[in-house]
């Protein structure tokens, strides 16, 4: 009961002296406020990111590989680069020797066209010229039309499947089924619409993307030799492990390297995005909490000059609390809850920021993009956590220093 008394005594002293000092309490709460701010909005835009990315990414079958001059796992590009290309000759070889495999695709890709229906044109699009197999291997699907016939895809016809960005730009208020685009200045006629998949702002998705069979695409850029990209779907995802080492098996003896040669193509998969996700999460939530840290350090540091002062100004109140019977322990709690009810205000006063400004964000910034941000509960309770912490860390020395005051000198104290 006495410990009760003792704190509720030293709560009440502590709230008075905050409010006694409004604009003091106000200054030495703004690195605080700063710092827990930070970390709030870094968690509500971090987990938008992984939202998206993590959406970008499940456009990708996860028990599909990817033979690619290319490795998406990184790399020193200029080695990459002198790779030889993957020959189409390599599909008939694989789809003869493997056992694993589900369906095989080829494709190629060409990035940075513009597509023109009329006055209107989107620019930074993807054209991808693939085979009868892009269907089993791809998680592109069809919402309006069709997909490729065998005679359009052997006879090199000039149709194509767009994507649903592409579709709402360059028709708006039509059906573009039937019309014919341009791409590059090559006219296609659209046969069939992808449903939306979204993520990434649609940049890297099948949302903006043109697809035509892969020989009307080499009809349509004039590039017969080029590296194709050839896709692999395992029978069963809980196998697909299997499938990864027979195809790198087979692709070894085709490429006719030796058991110590290094490979020169790359096997991808949606495993390896996911990679790469993580390490930009984690480069990005190291640079929040460094800004986070630096501006509770510089928080903390105030409220530790501020509750020196305060003793100091308090010096003969503390003697006359002496006097009376105050133990050393109930004025550590008394400047203890001091700080840490400044600190507690300021991370109060951040998420009390914070939130309005997600909600902004989301309804005027990003209003028209798939990034959303939300506010993050988890990130909002860490930060009052951490003002937690930093009010009793910084609080400590200036509340051990009132403490140990002798009350005869401090009731001396002018």
């Amino acid at each position: 009961m006495k410990f009760i008394g003792d704190t509720r005594e030293s709560l009440s002293i502590a709230l008075t002296a905050v409010r006694a000092n409004p604009l003091r309490s106000t200054l030495t709460m703004l690195g605080i406020i700063i710092g827990i701010f930070t970390i709030t909005l870094m968690g509500a835009f971090l987990n938008g990111m992984d939202h998206l990315f993590r959406q970008t990414a499940s456009s990708m079958k996860t028990d599909v590989y990817y033979v690619d001059k290319w490795s998406w796992g990184g790399g020193d590009w200029r080695l990459m680069r002198n790779r030889p290309d993957i020959q189409e000759e390599y599909l008939n070889q694989l789809q003869a020797k493997m056992t694993t495999a589900a369906s095989f695709s080829m494709s190629i890709g060409k990035w940075g066209q513009n597509v023109k229906y009329k006055n209107r044109s989107v620019q930074f699009v993807t054209a991808d010229g693939v085979n009868e197999g892009y269907l089993q291997t791809e998680s592109m699907n069809i919402q309006y039309g069709r997909f490729f016939t065998s005679a359009e895809l052997l006879s090199a016809r000039p149709v194509c499947v767009i994507g649903y960005e592409i579709a709402s730009k360059l028709f708006p208020n039509t059906s573009p089924l039937g019309e014919v685009i341009r791409v590059s200045g090559y006219p296609l006629q659209v046969i069939g619409i992808a449903k939306r998949v979204g993520g990434l702002f649609s940049v890297f998705t099948i949302d903006n993307t043109v697809v035509m069979p892969y020989r009307t695409l080499q009809t349509a850029f004039g590039q017969k030799h080029q590296s194709v990209t050839i896709g692999v779907k395992a029978k069963s995802v809980e196998h697909k492990l299997d499938t990864k080492d027979e195809l790198e098996f087979y692709m070894r003896q085709i490429r006719k390297l030796k058991p110590n040669d290094q490979l020169n193509f790359g096997i991808n998969n949606q495993d390896q995005f996911n990679e790469q996700i993580d390490k930009i999460s984690g480069l990005l939530s190291t640079v929040g909490f460094l800004i986070t840290g630096l501006s509770l350090l510089v928080g903390g540091i105030g409220i530790m000059n501020i509750m020196y002062v305060s003793v100091k100004e308090r010096t003969r109140e503390i003697g006359i609390r002496k006097a009376i019977g105050a133990t050393r322990r109930s004025l550590v709690f008394q400047f203890l809850y001091e700080a840490t009810i400044l600190a507690l205000l300021a991370g109060a006063i951040a998420l009390a920021l914070a939130y309005p400004v997600t909600v902004l964000a989301n309804n005027l910034l990003l209003s028209d993009s798939d990034l959303q941000i939300a506010f993050p509960i988890a990130y909002a309770g860490l930060g009052l956590g951490l003002a937690i912490a930093t009010g009793i860390i910084f609080g400590l020395a200036p509340a051990l220093r009132a403490s140990r005051l002798d009350p005869v000198d401090a009731l001396r104290y002018e």
